[in-house]
């Protein structure tokens, strides 16, 4: 069996949860694109407040809390995808959760989040891992993440303010969220860590920590303008 650590997967399925928020995955595959991902997720008050805040605009009226939601609509996607089985989520404290559940494909499962037959945000071929995000795909995160472009959250993605400045973005997230907003987002950067099964032959875009070991990092604030775009390319 051949191992490859990271935490993309989560990541495609509720970015939008990630400002104060800590999420890690490890996730095995074998040699045939099959494996198992563990998953631990842990949120602040202050942006569970936020999201509930924003949720009582929604049409869809609910009791329970909107994080729990997320967390039921990530174990739902996976569980009805074909190449997942043995879908787990549980809650574990407050605000924190774990799941775990195999697939059978990889690549397969990455096409079917993004629900875009030649989606390109993350690749897998021939042992070269890509991951590639800016303004021209970043509808297909819409697509694996309906929650981006619903109409009460849609003003904080990298569309809606395209050509904004990070100085006037955080400004405007005072006004929204209040002042604890900016160094929430400020303070928050997304950590991709990976275990590749073989020695890594070629990398760019991140940092080889050791001859098996690549971190991919990037601050919140990035994916939320995409002003430039967000890659790294990676081969064992």
């Amino acid at each position: 069996m051949k191992n490859i650590k990271y935490l993309f997967l989560i990541l495609l399925i509720i970015f939008p949860f990630l400002s104060s928020c800590v999420v890690t995955e490890d996730l095995t595959i074998n040699d045939d694109e099959s494996g198992n991902s563990q998953i631990a997720i842990s949120v602040e008050d202050f942006f569970i407040t936020v999201l509930n805040d924003f949720s009582e605009f929604s049409s869809d009226a609910t009791d329970k809390p909107i994080m729990d939601l997320a967390i039921d609509d990530t174990a739902n996607k996976l569980t009805e995808n074909e190449t997942t089985t043995n879908v787990l989520f549980t809650k574990v404290g407050k605000n924190s959760y774990e799941g775990s559940f195999d697939f059978s494909s990889l690549s397969t499962l990455i096409s079917d989040l993004g629900e875009t037959e030649n989606q390109t945000v993350l690749t897998l071929s021939d042992n070269t891992l890509k991951f590639y995000l800016d303004l021209d795909n970043y509808y297909q995160l819409t697509k694996a993440i309906p929650f981006l472009s619903d109409p009460n959250f849609e003003p904080f993605g990298p569309e809606y303010n395209e050509g904004l400045s990070a100085d006037d973005y955080l400004e405007m997230i005072s006004f929204m969220l209040g002042e604890e907003g900016p160094d929430a987002i400020r303070n928050s950067i997304i950590t991709l860590n990976f275990e590749t099964p073989q020695p890594i032959k070629t990398y760019k875009g991140g940092t080889k920590v050791s001859s098996t070991e690549f971190t991919y990092s990037f601050p919140l604030i990035d994916f939320l303008l995409l002003a430039e775009p967000l890659e790294f390319t990676l081969t064992w």
